[in-house]
């Protein structure tokens, strides 16, 4: 019982204990529900249904990540270094950013038609476009939005808000959602795309108003310069990474058809567990490792959560994947999709590799290098994609995930590799301390 009270006692002291414990206690639930819900949804839509879905998905996702342009970083990065006015007015300028960047980006594309061309290139069967023009542009719309606001309820550690926001999409989005599909005589991708975007929209502006409320309407001319000095970089590389990141799907889509690529996604879908937790961890563990001003704290914290995240991630993996395996022998998701038990384990490794990465990809934001970020990631996703080029056309689905798990590692080596060295050049830690810490030889 001592034992116990300890341990309590302890992530209460810890800061990131704490705030993890407080937000992950919501987000395993609205997760693991996701999940869960993930047969009811194979049920109700065909493998075509699903494999568009979720490749149209995966490509508002992507789009939405590059339409943040870099700002979301900037927020976490800047808050903490602006108290009372000076902080109100950050807020605003960044909005004011996004909102600009977004009319000066969209407009043209939908006034000249941009977009159409774009959706003919990335679909390798036709779409009825006409009918998806416009719920694409609320899904993208929403999906910015919704990534600013998250990033601020976080970063201002309103705990209780992302909780109470993530409860009520978890219930109001997939329950109108269901109640959808399940009458929907009709085009079901339309109809899911649509009401869960249409959900998301109604309560993005329900919190937003609160974040609004804070803003100063006033323009700081060397708050703009810092946010922009940030944001470039970041936008760069985000378009770059997150256009390799959907380059696996579209050059699957190539090599097979919707079927197979239901198969894929539904299997990326459940592998995308790790994705889910690290992320909610990154939005709780990057403000508090921004704040930390001593390299060498830093550096043994984040060796010391890799292993952990190595270690748990694994046993999450194995509880899946044998959860998987009944679920298909219960019927509970179709037979038909006995094929994602073949690429899942692989498919797990991928994203604990990924979720390493992304904690040693945080050292180009706190040393402020994004520079040295964009051109690593340059070089870096250049070489992914020709291994994409080069594998998936020619062994499909299988040569997706050897390119995935190569992408994956040569990208964690390199950044693993570039953190250290940044930290021995600030010439806090030493290279004996160092030594002791790190994991890869020299």
């Amino acid at each position: 019982m001592g034992k116990t009270v300890n341990i309590f006692e302890l992530i209460r002291k810890n800061e990131i204990a704490n705030r993890f414990v407080k937000v992950f206690s919501v987000d395993v639930f609205v997760k693991g529900a996701t999940f869960l819900l993930l047969p009811v949804y194979l049920h109700l839509m065909t493998k075509e249904e699903v494999g568009t879905f979720n490749y149209m998905f995966a490509f508002i996702q992507t789009l939405s990540i590059v339409l943040n342009f870099g700002l979301y970083p900037a927020q976490s990065k800047l808050y903490h270094e602006y108290k009372g006015m000076k902080r109100r007015q950050l807020l605003f300028s960044i909005n004011l950013l996004l909102v600009s960047f977004l009319v000066l980006f969209l407009l043209p594309i939908y006034a000249f038609g941009l977009d159409i061309r774009l959706i003919n290139f990335i679909f390798e069967y036709p779409i009825p476009y006409h009918l998806y023009r416009w719920p694409l542009l609320l899904a993208l719309i929403t999906s910015v939005g919704s990534y600013i606001l998250f990033n601020y309820l976080l970063t201002s550690e309103k705990i209780r808000q992302v909780q109470i926001y993530n409860l009520l999409r978890l219930f109001i989005s997939n329950g109108f959602v269901i109640g959808i599909l399940y009458f929907s005589e009709g085009d079901k991708v339309l109809s899911r795309l649509i009401t869960y975007y249409s959900c998301e929209l109604f309560l993005w502006l329900c919190f937003f108003i609160g974040y609004a409320k804070r803003f100063a309407v006033k323009i700081d001319f060397s708050q703009i310069k810092r946010i922009l000095s940030i944001c470039i970089p970041v936008s760069l590389l985000s378009l770059i990474s997150t256009t390799m990141g959907f380059s696996d799907k579209f050059f699957v889509l190539q090599k097979t058809n919707m079927s197979v690529m239901a198969i894929y996604t539904t299997g990326i879908t459940i592998a995308s567990v790790c994705s889910l937790i690290i992320m909610s961890f990154q939005n709780i563990w990057l403000p508090v490792f921004l704040k930390e001003k001593n390299v060498e704290i830093n550096f043994r914290r984040t060796i010391k959560m890799s292993k952990i995240i190595v270690g748990s991630f694994t046993g999450i993996a194995i509880i899946m994947i044998i959860g998987v395996k009944i679920a298909l022998m219960l019927n509970i998701i179709p037979s038909s999709y006995n094929d994602v038990l073949k690429i899942l384990p692989f498919l797990f490794v991928a994203q604990i590799i990924h979720s390493v990465n992304v904690l040693f990809g945080n050292y180009f934001l706190y040393f402020e290098r994004m520079r040295l970020s964009v051109l690593v990631g340059s070089c870096i996703y250049a070489v992914s994609f020709f291994i994409n080029f080069i594998l998936i056309p020619r062994y499909g689905v299988n040569g997706a995930i050897m390119a995935l798990l190569l992408n994956s590692t040569i990208l964690l080596t390199t950044v693993y590799l570039i953190a250290r060295n940044m930290c021995r050049n600030h010439k806090i830690l030493n290279p004996t301390s160092l030594s002791n810490t790190v994991v890869v030889p020299e």
